[in-house]
């Protein structure tokens, strides 16, 4: 099972792009590789986990929120750079160690749960099927929802261990548990809606078995949880008062449970952008079903996995219609169901093949079933093909112009859902940003990737990146503001004066953008992106006079005017502090952006640092 583990990890991601000296090539691996990259910058120079991010959206506190599904691939890149990797392969590794832990983690959790080797091993088997033929767990690794797959499968391990500590009441499984607990949440936090409810149902069910202090290692296994996360927790807390509504994507209704019995895709917000492809899912989901009813309710396992299969479940079809449940992009539990399923299937079917219930059967009923599997293997083989459209062969075109889009399965030419190349256009768009940068203008980016890119491969400031990013300070975005940034021009000089707006890079053009001739022109065009300079920008100074420069946590200005008001188009934040003998507060920007821009009151040094000194200023 390993080998075909590896053998189809080789076929999907490129080998050589775990070392090619960039973050893996596609869209969340940017944002993610944007946020480690700071952190790292953080716990090197700092020794703290967040930064004042003055390359991201006019100042953004990095690391405090947004990132809260990627603190472990955060730490893991940050300990192997500490240890000499390039930066880029210590990242890299992080996706495929997450591979790779997919059969070893399953395997292990079927044994906790009393699975034999081959029926542990049928697991792995079947975790394998769904990890690359899934289409929402394919969706997740292949965009860059590392973290959360991971999370789908690792949070298999706790539960099995806190399973068996219930019932044999073992120091080492405590111990044990309350370690892979904790690394379930780093590595990410929504690990708490998988495991809290299945996990409290076995302690209540133990309760009068454990004695004080099996109860005592029970929030032993708690309090560890906590220790291990509370770093980020806390900082997490400390800027809480920024946060938005998160209930924009992943929300399901029971119309996507529809679509996906009928292998419809409906809405590439909720379910990811690949055909919904869910023949593997609900033939194991299936097969678990057959088996907890095989298991019954005299049989221990059956509460924690019965329990989990109804509340992922719920929270993955009915989890939009409450507002609270919508925050956590309540699709997303499709994954954790699925992974969970193949222990339970994995015993129902070895039970079945081992009884071979078949031979009793009359003839016509057995001729059925072969009958049925035909057409049943059909449809296996295409949703595996599906995946593989890169390299079928194409139909010979009709003796008709025009492009053929019908691809070898009769459908529309789907895109390769492989790991293969790196973008050399956005390469090429970082390069060019990196040779006309002065750090005097920013760069408004409309490709909400492309944005995160140039955060990490360029010293400039972005105004973009992420467009729905759960803090406020993303409402500089324009973008966020106007999904279609479709401005009057006097609105739009007035908002790209606001930002300190330089350049403007779409992708690809925007007819309406390129008839403001009086406002912008083009200057490079690379692949699909247009990059636009503005003409007459407004300065990084608002008010007051000076030059400036920034970098993190810094922000430096000099020459400019002690007996007025300096007004600097940055984002204000608490824990920011003027020096030397100044003082700082905070300046209304407009009615989109709550946050403010940061004024230094007159009268103030010509030249001073405003600095981010990680206390919360009085």
């Amino acid at each position: 099972m390993a080998l075909l583990h590896l053998g189809l990890l080789l076929f999907f991601i490129d080998p050589g792009l775990w070392f090619s000296g960039q973050p893996l090539p596609n869209v969340d691996f940017h944002t993610h590789a944007n946020q480690a990259w700071r952190v790292v910058e953080g716990l090197e120079g700092w020794g703290r986990s967040w930064v004042y991010d003055v390359q991201l959206l006019a100042g953004h506190p990095t690391g405090v929120i947004f990132d809260a599904d990627n603190k472990a691939w955060e730490l893991w890149t940050y300990l192997l750079a500490r240890l000499g990797v390039a930066r880029a392969s210590a990242f890299n590794s992080f996706v495929l160690l997450v591979h790779l832990g997919l059969v070893p983690t399953v395997y292990a959790a079927a044994r906790l749960f009393g699975l034999g080797r081959r029926r542990a091993t049928l697991a792995a088997g079947l975790a394998v099927l769904l990890w690359w033929f899934d289409p929402w767990l394919h969706w997740c690794w292949w965009i860059g929802m590392v973290a959360y797959a991971a999370a789908a499968y690792f949070a298999l391990l706790p539960l099995a261990l806190f399973f068996r500590f219930t019932e044999d009441r073992r120091p080492w499984q405590a111990l044990a548990c309350g370690l892979a607990l904790g690394l379930a949440h780093l590595i990410h936090p929504y690990s708490f809606f998988i495991l809290a409810p299945p996990m409290l149902a076995l302690w209540l069910r133990a309760r009068g078995r454990l004695g004080a202090r099996g109860h005592l290692a029970v929030l032993g296994i708690a309090g560890l949880t906590l220790a291990v996360n509370a770093p980020w927790l806390a900082v997490a807390g400390q800027f809480w008062h920024y946060i938005l509504d998160s209930a924009l994507y992943g929300q399901s209704t029971l119309a996507v449970l529809g679509a996906d019995l009928v292998e419809w895709l409906i809405d590439p917000e909720v379910s990811g952008q690949i055909g919904a492809r869910t023949t593997t899912r609900w033939l194991v989901l299936a097969a678990a079903l057959l088996g907890l009813r095989e298991w019954g309710r005299g049989e221990r396992r059956t509460l924690p996995f019965a329990l989990a299969f109804g509340v992922l479940a719920t929270l993955t079809y009915l989890g939009a219609y409450s507002r609270i449940t919508a925050q956590i992009q309540p699709y997303r539990h499709i994954a954790p169901l699925a992974l969970l399923a193949t222990i339970p299937a994995a015993d129902r079917l070895a039970a079945l093949v081992a009884g071979r219930p078949w031979r009793s059967w009359p003839r016509s009923a057995r001729l059925a079933l072969a009958l049925l599997m035909i057409p049943t293997a059909q449809h296996l083989f295409a949703e595996v093909t599906y995946y593989a459209q890169g390299i079928l062969p194409r139909p010979h075109p009709p003796h008709s112009r025009g492009h053929w889009v019908i691809g070898a399965s009769g459908h529309g030419s789907t895109p390769d859902y492989r790991l293969r190349h790196v973008d050399r256009d956005a390469d090429a768009v970082a390069a060019w940003v990196r040779a006309h940068d002065d750090g005097q203008r920013r760069f408004l980016v409309e490709l909400g990737h492309l944005g995160e890119a140039l955060g990490w491969a360029t010293r400039a400031q972005i105004v973009g990146g992420f467009t729905h990013r759960n803090l406020a300070h993303s409402m500089a975005n324009l973008f966020r503001r106007v999904p279609s940034g479709a401005l009057s021009e006097g609105d739009l000089r007035s908002y790209l004066d606001t930002y300190a707006i330089g350049w403007i890079i779409v992708s690809p053009d925007i007819p309406w953008l390129a008839g403001y001739r009086d406002l912008v022109e083009v200057k490079a065009r690379i692949g699909p992106h247009v990059i636009y300079a503005v003409r007459s920008p407004a300065p990084l100074i608002a008010a007051g006079g000076g030059t400036v420069e920034a970098s993190t946590n810094r922000i430096e200005v000099r020459g400019s005017d002690p007996g007025a008001d300096l007004l600097l188009r940055f984002h204000w934040m608490e824990t920011l502090a003027c020096e030397p003998g100044c003082e700082l507060r905070r300046v209304k920007i407009d009615a989109f952006d709550p946050v403010g821009f940061i004024k230094v009151p007159a009268p103030h040094p010509a030249d001073l640092e405003i600095i981010n000194t990680y206390e919360v200023q009085r």
